[in-house]
């Protein structure tokens, strides 16, 4: 896949796993009609922002371990590597070494609390959701489609959470910056998709040079008019 087809096959799955979502909610409101329904939801929503600090939380710590890593093996790299022979810079160097050792200690310390704790937040995000599922389905006999509708919507966006894993694989830390800031801008559409030479968001017209490297596809084009990124398809 090309840089720009790779950036739109993660808003398509971002989108679909958008609607599944507010597809949810909608189905949420028609089916709860009591205060027990209500109250799981809250818990339910409570739930899912804890897992998402776990997991921001679980991140962090993650990425400090091997920042701390990478400079340990710099330091042993100038320790070792031969081009410091100046006897206080090596007693430096060691001391340096072994300080960003004991602190890796209680980066890894730390990381393990984190996975507990984001292992913890899944379990109580999990039991919660199910909780809520079940009193759905239980009470609303009368409402049996919209109650298997949810259930499909559900393994939708597990489905298209683990295809969207997969689609990051292909797009570079500096193209999926800017995927997630246009995203927020342009209420979730990033990518435009060319459409008879016109924008197919704003419908401007674009010249046939910017036309053919858009076509490209390893380059990222901006409509002049809206500014998201387009795509030849």
């Amino acid at each position: 896949m090309s840089r720009v087809s790779s950036l739109f096959r993660l808003q398509e799955l971002d989108l679909q796993i958008s609607r599944s979502h507010e597809r949810i909610a909608e189905i949420d409101v028609l089916l709860a009609d009591d205060e027990e329904v209500t109250t799981a939801r809250a818990d339910c929503e409570g739930k899912e922002e804890q897992l998402a600090e776990a997991r921001a939380a679980n991140a962090k710590a993650d990425h400090e371990v091997e920042s701390q890593r990478a400079k340990i093996e710099n330091t042993q790299k100038a320790l070792y590597g031969g081009s410091v022979t100046n006897p206080k810079e090596l007693e430096d160097l060691q001391l340096e070494s072994e300080s960003l050792k004991r602190y890796l200690d209680t980066l890894e310390d730390r990381l393990l609390e984190e996975m507990v704790a984001l292992e913890e937040a899944e379990l109580k995000h999990a039991q919660a959701s199910q909780k809520m599922t079940e009193l759905v389905a239980r009470k609303s006999g009368e409402n049996e489609l919209m109650t298997a509708d949810r259930l499909d919507l559900l393994s939708t966006i597990e489905r298209t959470t683990t295809e969207r894993e997969a689609a990051l694989s292909n797009i570079s830390a500096e193209d999926l910056e800017t995927y997630d800031k246009f995203r927020r801008r342009f209420d979730g559409i990033a990518l435009a998709l060319l459409t008879s030479g016109n924008c197919g968001v704003c419908g401007v017209d674009l010249a046939r040079s910017k036309e053919q490297e858009i076509r490209g596809g390893n380059t990222l084009v901006y409509c002049d008019q809206c500014g998201r990124i387009l795509y030849a398809g």
